[in-house]
């Protein structure tokens, strides 16, 4: 088993599917990084897809999610059967550590859940693991 999460290409993901929205933005941007929140609504009523529930945690990007009550709710959302999976603007929103990473790839192994963005980049044909850059 992989230890990153499976992005699911927008072409893959059925009209009507219920989606939890969520967001981690930097507290220190303030209402300046809304406009992500904002634009990953559009992209989903674009699709034809359902915003069943909205989280955003405000706390720094690139720490863990495991303090992150919006985050905890988003994984519930799905787990309880509320939604289908998770749309984010950026997947690294869903986990940048490396313990983040495989506890988002056990957690989506386990559930079957979706996890795309507005700006998934996948080949059509096949869908793979996406590949980390070491940012």
């Amino acid at each position: 088993m992989s230890n990153s999460a499976r992005q699911t290409a927008p072409h893959e993901v059925p009209q009507d599917t219920r989606l939890v929205l969520y967001a981690c933005l930097p507290a220190s941007l303030g209402e300046a990084a809304d406009h992500s929140v904002a634009s990953a609504q559009r992209y989903v009523a674009d699709a034809g897809w359902k915003t069943v529930e909205t989280y955003v945690d405000r706390a720094a990007p690139f720490e863990s999610r495991a303090l992150c009550e919006g985050w905890h709710n988003a994984l519930a959302a799905v787990e309880q059967g509320r939604a289908a999976g998770i749309v984010t603007p950026l997947l690294v929103m869903l986990s940048h550590l490396e313990e983040d990473r495989a506890s988002l790839a056990a957690w989506q192994a386990r559930t079957g859940a979706l996890i795309t963005t507005p700006w998934a980049v996948i080949d059509a044909a096949d869908s793979t693991d996406l590949p980390r850059s070491a940012a």
